[in-house]
């Protein structure tokens, strides 16, 4: 009955999900025969599955993680946050690159990193363990998943599939946010899982509690986007299962105040901390970007058509391959576990579809259940295929750790242009003298500020600069900037001693090699014209 709250009955489960073994159609509360207890007997215990999926996917994520390359700047703004947090103490508005107040990005994940850093000291590698033991995490949450509704083998496979695919692979090996917040929405949409995934509607208070604990702590790892996520994944549930239940089970219940709790107490103490300030960021960063007024503009619906299939592979291409299968299996009326799968896949597209602003890495966190009917359609295949089933996929889950061994230790690392600059920039900026300031003049969101090794200070605008270059009267000033900007009207007048440049990687780059040297007199032309070729030139001061 729709919006039961009891979990569905052996008499009218039909094909529902249960400890069935792939697409099998036994009913998940009927007798085992003999020899299928004879069967499941061999299989793993969960324990013992869990953890061999993690040594597993510890063997695709950890090898490499530091040397691979050097931070990227998606990187950079999650780790120079955690940098300047442990050396002014500003844990609820940190800096970013400026002395203005960052909160842009909500502060999670560069708390984690902070921590990390206090212990480990900073390095490529401890930026990148909360993405990679979150990768880790998620696919040990799809074989417990698995486990609950389906069989040992099916459980053991989604896991494996989880860490075989290439946006794991790819974000789990990044200190961004996207992975650890990936693992908040799969952890809350659990929660949902497993209670209503054998045909419940309710929500018990403990398990609500949880709940609404991971939604807001996903809002305080990437924003708003969380709920927006969860929200219209329960909404196409009620949908499916035609009832409202489900939602008024999430909204109508007293811990919903621990979502406020998690989730708003930042927003809170930031506002109170800089004011308007925060809520002008906040509008430019979450509102603009929906109605594309931001400066990355719009993009097509096509960014994540082109760029899902490629992600998800190879569990894209087994599903293509079960398509007939999976197609069958949900659109069974008591299916509500995989129903719920398509519900977190199909219906958190909503959000990415709505915002003009479209990136693919935003679709990672909608991808987690694909691994579970990937699995599926792989039980079926090692059922119905036999050993040449079980040689393809022998082969696949032998050969991507082995490739992502090569990829991460002898292909990335040869392919790594940014490692000369950033060893050029570690080197060039020790030799700043002990009680003087670097200033990084125009370097937007640079991705060299954590192999700075002086005391620093980003300058973005030209008349702070000018002020700078007045306040030092005559002394010589310690500047890290971008050859085009020496070159640009600005810098006409302004003496500059260099002292040291990288070499850009591309001849036509010359603009963007970075410059270390001293301003030593001269003026900087401040007008309404070259401050807008400042901020022009932004663009490609954003890495090196």
């Amino acid at each position: 009955m729709a919006g039961s709250d009891r979990p569905v009955s052996s008499s009218n489960a039909g094909p529902s999900p249960g400890p069935t073994s792939g697409f099998d159609s036994q009913a998940p509360n009927s007798p085992p025969t003999k020899s299928a207890l004879h069967s499941l007997s061999k299989k793993p215990s969960r324990g013992r599955a869990v953890l061999a999926v993690v040594a597993y996917a510890a063997l695709i994520f950890l090898p490499f993680l530091g040397s691979g390359r050097t931070l990227t700047q998606h990187e950079v703004i999650v780790a120079q946050p955690a940098i300047n947090m442990l050396q002014d103490g500003n844990w609820i508005v940190p800096r970013y690159h400026t002395d203005e107040p960052w909160v842009d990005k909500p502060p999670l994940v560069s708390w984690i990193d902070a921590a990390l850093f206090s212990v480990l000291g900073f390095s490529e590698w401890a930026a990148r363990l909360p993405a990679a033991l979150s990768a880790i995490g998620l696919c040990a949450l799809m074989t417990l998943l698995a486990w609950r509704f389906t069989d040992p083998r099916t459980a053991l496979l989604a896991g494996l599939v989880q860490a075989v695919c290439v946006y794991s692979f790819v974000q789990g090996r990044l200190g961004e946010i996207d992975m650890p917040f990936a693992l908040l929405i799969a952890a809350a949409h659990a929660v949902l899982l497993f209670r209503w995934g054998d045909g419940r509607t309710d929500l018990p208070f403990r398990q609500a509690a949880l709940f609404h604990t991971l939604c807001g702590l996903a809002v305080l790892a990437k924003g708003p986007l969380a709920p927006a996520f969860i929200g219209c994944a329960v909404l196409g549930f009620c949908a499916a299962r035609r009832s409202w239940r489900p939602l008024a089970s999430v909204l109508f219940t007293p811990a919903v105040l621990c979502f406020f709790v998690a989730a708003g107490w930042w927003y809170v103490a930031a506002y109170a901390r800089i004011g308007d300030l925060a809520l002008e960021r906040w509008s430019y960063t979450y509102v603009n970007r929906i109605a594309g007024e931001h400066v990355q503009g719009r993009q097509s619906a096509l960014v994540y058509v082109m760029n899902i299939p490629w992600m998800l592979a190879p569990a894209s291409i087994i599903l293509l391959l079960g398509w007939r299968a999976v197609a069958k299996r949900v659109a069974a009326p008591q299916n509500h576990f995989e129903r719920y799968l398509w519900c977190w896949f199909l219906f958190g597209l909503t959000p990415l579809l709505v915002s003009a602003f479209k990136a693919k890495h935003y679709a990672v966190p909608l991808l987690p259940p694909l691994s579970i009917l990937a699995a599926m359609v792989i039980t079926t295949h090692l059922r119905d295929w036999g050993v040449h089933a079980r040689r393809l996929y022998a082969v696949l889950f032998i050969g991507v750790p082995v490739a992502g061994l090569v990829v991460g230790g002898i292909i990335m690392p040869k392919r790594d242009h940014r490692r000369a600059t950033a060893e050029f920039i570690a080197d060039v900026t020790a030799r700043v003298p002990p009680g003087e300031t670097l200033y990084t003049l125009g370097l937007a969101q640079s991705s060299v500020f954590p192999y700075i090794r002086c005391d620093w200070r980003g300058i973005n605008r030209l008349s702070e600069f000018a002020e700078v270059l007045q306040r030092a009267d005559g002394r010589p000033v310690w500047v890290l900037t971008l050859r085009g900007y020496l070159h640009a009207e600005a810098a006409r007048e302004l003496q500059f001693e260099e002292l040291g440049a990288d070499r850009p990687r591309k001849p036509h780059l010359q603009a963007q090699a970075h410059v270390f040297g001293r301003v030593v007199g001269g003026r900087l032309i401040v007008t309404e014209e070259t401050e807008h070729e400042l901020h022009e030139m932004a663009g490609p001061a954003r890495g090196p």
